[in-house]
């Protein structure tokens, strides 16, 4: 997907984990408006309790772009083989469907799943010039020639090179999630040029959810 933009406002958040309370705070943090663009980076959804609170949250604004995460790909898989009958390869059941199935019907989580295929896996995004891929997991110079998917939202043979800043390139900046940083903080390369923004929220005892803005590269947390 390319997503140009011009004077509006550009976030960019992952790795969610169900927790629709702090993503909330972090609305209200940064004082999310109409002509702002949020980017969701993958793995909205397992591990927290509150996935459905999120997914209506999210649905409620038409300039939220979602990026599809390893969670999001599982939980999608998961409806489709039971719901629907579908050979749909491996997945990694987490907690998600059947807190969703006590207050979801069949065709209400059918639509999720469809929700979530529909999503791309990256955004190649140019900010007033400056150009950004956002993935997942990771990103590709020519992402239009990766025909196996999962490297995007699970990374490739090169992936801990890559989250390292050794696999970067001048074109555009990486902007992922996927693997918690150390200090629970956002991380960028000594170049700038592969940021990292998966700040443990899905590990709630010491994670904070981190957003980035591109445009000044203010970061904003909310933490427990």
């Amino acid at each position: 997907m390319n997503l140009k933009v011009v004077n509006k406002k550009v976030y960019v958040v992952s790795d969610i984990h169900n927790d629709a309370d702090r993503f909330k705070l972090l609305l209200e943090k940064i004082d999310f408006a109409e002509d702002d663009i949020l980017i969701l980076a993958g793995d909205i959804f397992d591990r927290g309790n509150q996935p459905m609170e999120l997914y209506f949250e999210i649905l409620k604004y038409p300039n939220i772009q979602v990026i599809q995460g390893n969670h999001d790909v599982w939980l999608a898989r998961e409806i489709m083989e039971k719901y629907a009958g579908e050979k749909v390869g491996e997945y990694i059941s987490y907690n998600t469907l059947s807190i969703m199935e006590q207050r979801m019907t069949a065709v209400d989580l059918l639509n999720l799943a469809r929700w979530i295929k529909e999503k791309p896996y990256y955004i190649n995004l140019d900010l007033e010039g400056r150009k950004y891929q956002i993935a997942h997991a990771q990103t590709y110079l020519t992402p239009e020639r990766i025909w196996n998917k999962s490297r995007f939202y699970m990374g490739d043979g090169h992936y801990e090179c890559f989250i390292r800043g050794m696999e970067e390139h001048n074109e555009f900046t990486s902007v992922v999630g996927h693997t918690a940083t150390e200090d629970r903080k956002i991380w960028a390369s000594p170049s700038g040029r592969t940021i990292r923004i998966d700040c443990g929220a899905g590990y709630q005892k010491d994670g904070n959810l981190g957003v980035i803005r591109l445009n000044d590269m203010e970061e904003f947390y909310i933490s427990w």
